[in-house]
């Protein structure tokens, strides 16, 4: 899609996964003979993901664009943002598929083209709507600089801790950051946080914002040994928690923004959390508003999970945009 960036104000440097995401629908009965705790995700090899593809081959319902930080940029580019993604994809239909979608959206892409798979993600479907992930990284393990130009035309990066899944992608993303640019930070999930400590406590000083459920944020909390409320009196971080159909809670200089969430009922909880995100980063980096931020990016996510893609499509973002505005304007 071209785009005229001129009027654009923040430009992030997006660094991380985009995927296939694959939606099977489950009961709980099957989720459980599955080495996943509900709700949560786990990583598998191509092997484990093909068996998985034919056991329940019958069962799958849908198939979209995923990724969390692509979901995430997508969002955030209909605000006033000049964005970049940096990924990587493999030799294959799948990625021929993600690009066509990628480029409804105005995102600069620099994308590596690897001989391994496109990654996938199978997104088991309980019949709550909740959702528990088993991911196949496959070519989204392998990002390199080969193809990215633009190494100083950013003021941040904004990625995940579930895109460090290789030493490949982690020295990447790291020699990114040693520039020092401002890190927005997802958790990802408790089981890539354990893996990955080290990685949040190196770059603690770079992170302006840092992102996760309820779950991560507390594990965040008694791994650095101090809670959120405390640390955020004493550094200039956003610490963004979102609670489901609680709504969301943002922590800034020791003030609480509280924005509830709108009741509504679920097709799926796919991509709500990376649309909330999205829409918060987006809204905030253009208003510099936390309140109104945080009630903009709840009514994405009241959009979203009436939906079934993980990321919304371009139009109906945009108009989404306008009914949160008038909603809260």
């Amino acid at each position: 899609m071209s785009e005229d960036y001129s009027n654009k104000n923040v430009s992030i440097l997006n660094v991380g996964n985009v995927l296939v995401d694959i939606e099977i629908s489950i009961s709980n009965k099957q989720l459980s003979e599955i080495p996943i705790q509900k709700g949560r995700a786990i990583e598998i090899n191509s092997d484990e993901l093909a068996f998985y593809l034919s056991k329940y081959k019958s069962q799958i319902t849908d198939q979209y664009l995923g990724g969390s930080i692509f979901t995430t940029a997508a969002t955030s580019s209909i605000f006033k943002i000049n964005n970049l993604f940096l990924g990587s994809v493999g030799k294959d239909n799948n990625s021929k598929f993600l690009i066509d979608i990628m480029n409804t959206y105005p995102i600069k892409t620099f994308l590596n083209v690897d001989p391994q798979n496109t990654g996938c993600c199978l997104i088991f479907l309980t019949p709550d709507k909740e959702r528990t992930m088993a991911a196949c990284p496959g070519a989204s393990g392998q990002l390199t600089l080969a193809n990215f130009t633009e190494t100083e035309d950013f003021d941040y990066i904004f990625s995940d801790l579930y895109s460090l899944n290789s030493i490949i992608n982690k020295k990447t993303i790291s020699h990114l950051l040693s520039s020092s640019k401002g890190l927005i930070l997802s958790l990802s999930d408790i089981s890539v946080m354990k893996k990955h400590m080290d990685f949040i406590k190196k770059y603690s000083d770079q992170i302006k914002i840092i992102a996760g459920n309820e779950d991560e944020m507390k594990y965040l909390e008694q791994a650095m040994n101090s809670s959120l409320i405390s640390a955020s009196k004493k550094n200039n971080k956003l610490y963004i928690i979102t609670k489901g159909s609680s709504g969301s809670l943002i922590l800034h200089k020791g003030i609480e923004y509280v924005s509830e969430a709108i009741t509504t009922e679920v097709t799926s909880l796919n991509g709500a959390g990376d649309t909330f995100l999205g829409a918060f980063i987006g809204c905030y980096m253009e208003t510099e508003d936390i309140q109104y931020s945080g009630n903009v990016a709840n009514y994405f996510s009241y959009v979203s999970v009436q939906q079934n893609n993980a990321c919304l499509k371009f139009s109906n973002l945009l108009n989404t945009k306008n009914a949160a505005k008038a909603a809260f304007l």
